[in-house]
């Protein structure tokens, strides 16, 4: 059990759980999710955590892959809890997209862990990379060629997502499993070297072990936190070189070469696009020649350098998003404004992030839908002033391109919650409420 405290321990340090918390398991079968919902089943009565299993069926090994399924149907059948399951076929959507089956793969596993997320109301998400899959992510990004931040490995916690087994070799892993009799599937075509990753664990790191340094490991880890620390002291406030959501070049200039590169790569994180050094030699290049330039950065997304100022222009969100019609949302009830389906319905006074916002709002009351208007003011939460919603926008680096398009919701010419934003303070539910009436937004396109 020593195993298990450790990951407890390491949990309760990076404060990855919280007390009662709904923690949703993204479970394969295979020994590490085994593993982690051990570790949880352990401390579940201690934090009064509820779990839930999510399972994707990648319809790549046939009978096999299916058997995976009904293990991890079978396992949340035993202990009484919750398990979705979702069959995908990555050969099409990678046909479809473009991109490999490992891409493809991970692209399909996280939205659908992202749809189940809100779905059962979760907390957090829980997946199970071990100290082994950061390893070989620091190589395989080393040899792809990456940033400093790209060498920090997989991040411990980001967004929903947590990985309670950071720290854990495999090795250790798989010794508790067998220790306990506890049964697990596994994926054949890990155990063959035909993905980049797969040959990094199966042939490099094995042949540098046994040649050069059996430690080989554990001094990349160490590495990897010195990267990690490295990193934090040449932090950059990205706000000093922003100026109307535009890179200002001249402030640039005044910058080492890394710390440009840092503060480019730092302002791309903002759009959510992924940057490889290719992309940012790219971008190097351009800034050192005269004049207006274009470079895309692919998804339909375009760098637009203007003599001076840098900005990034995201994928049109569609006209049928913008200069939209008010509605109206009589409370309880259900709307489209847009490419946006909202609701306002009686709940347990618990908010899932920035896409639900619990009210004091009456049940009969009727709210306004509109977009944003010239000189719209709200106190958002934990705030004891009016703010200009234009600042709130701002401040949240809400890209210009889309804040025409989001909901703004009105009571009696007050704003109660800008969409995904920012709620009330004025409007908000009281603590020590049971119930309240909760408002929540989805994009009614989203991918299934």
């Amino acid at each position: 059990m020593e195993v298990v405290k450790r990951v407890r321990e390491f949990m309760l340090r990076n404060d990855l759980m919280g007390y009662g918390e709904r923690i949703l398991i993204g479970f394969s079968g295979g020994p590490d999710s085994v593993f982690l919902f051990e570790v949880l089943m352990a401390i579940k009565e201690e934090f009064k955590i509820e779990i839930a299993l999510a399972h994707i069926n990648h319809l790549l090994r046939g009978k096999e892959s299916d058997g995976d399924e009904e293990f991890c149907k079978r396992l949340a059948e035993k202990h009484g809890i919750q398990c979705y399951v979702k069959r995908a076929d990555i050969k099409k959507y990678a046909k479809e997209h473009g991109v490999g089956d490992e891409e493809a793969g991970r692209a399909m596993r996280y939205d659908f862990f992202y749809k189940i997320s809100k779905e059962w109301r979760a907390d957090k998400v829980a997946l199970a990379h071990n100290k082994d899959d950061q390893i070989e992510t620091f190589l395989f990004r080393l040899m792809r060629g990456t940033s400093l931040e790209g060498l920090e490995g997989i991040p411990i916690r980001r967004d929903i997502f947590i990985r309670p087994l950071s720290e854990v070799y495999k090795k250790e892993i798989l010794e508790y499993l067998e220790g306990n009799k506890i049964e697990y599937r596994i994926d054949s075509s890990n155990l063959e070297n035909v993905y980049t990753r797969n040959s990094i664990r199966l042939d490099l790191i094995p042949m540098i072990e046994s040649k050069y340094n059996i430690n080989f490991k554990e001094r990349v880890f160490l590495l990897i936190g010195e990267i990690k620390e490295a990193n934090k002291i040449l932090k950059i406030n990205l706000s000093d070189y922003i100026e109307d959501e535009k890179l200002d070049l001249m402030k640039l200039e005044k910058l080492q070469e890394y710390q440009k590169r840092k503060v480019i790569n730092d302002f791309l994180k903002i759009y959510k696009i992924e940057i490889s050094r290719e992309k940012l030699e790219n971008i190097m290049d351009i800034l050192e020649k005269g004049g207006s330039k274009r470079l895309s950065l692919g998804k339909n997304i375009e760098l637009k350098k203007e003599y001076d100022k840098i900005s990034v222009n995201p994928r049109e969100t569609g006209s049928n998003n913008v200069n939209v019609e008010k509605v109206f949302l009589k409370i309880p009830g259900e709307v489209k404004y847009g490419n946006y389906k909202i609701k306002a319905f009686r709940d347990v006074n618990k908010s899932i992030g920035k896409n639900e916002f619990c009210t004091k709002l009456q049940e009969g009351s009727e709210l306004l839908i509109r977009s944003r208007k010239s000189g719209d003011r709200m106190q958002p939460v934990g705030m004891n002033s009016l703010k200009k919603i234009k600042d709130i926008f701002i401040n949240d680096k809400i890209p210009k391109e889309t804040r025409e398009a989001i909901p703004i919701l009105v009571l009696k010419d007050e704003i109660v919650w800008i969409a995904s934003v920012r709620g009330s303070e004025k409007f908000k539910s009281e603590k020590t409420a049971k119930t309240v009436v909760k408002l929540s937004v989805e994009e009614d396109n989203f991918s299934e």
